[in-house]
């Protein structure tokens, strides 16, 4: 049973890896707000910004460390080409 949670997390992540760098390789700035901070299961936030006239709403994680709440404005990297996929600042790999 360990192997396969171990595999799903693996999978997981290298997924992760993937659109962050698909991100990077092709991206634009822009600033989000906060709409929604989660602290279980795991460190989330949910963040809405707008590209092109049209609205977008996606999350990621944050550290224990960084100091964010809801409604804050933040920096966040977004792809040209699927702008619906973005990484914020608090991305350790923005």
């Amino acid at each position: 049973m360990s192997s396969v949670i171990y595999f799903i997390a693996t999978s997981l992540r290298n997924q992760e890896l993937e659109i962050i760098e698909f991100i990077k390789s092709d991206y634009q700035t822009t600033r989000g707000i906060v709409t929604k901070k989660s602290v279980h299961k795991g460190l989330h936030i949910r963040v809405k910004y707008k590209v092109n006239g049209r609205i977008y709403e996606d999350s990621d994680g944050f550290n224990e460390s960084d100091n964010i709440q809801e409604g804050d404005s933040i920096n966040l990297k977004y792809s040209k080409t699927k702008p619906e996929l973005m990484i914020t600042e608090f991305n350790e790999e923005y």
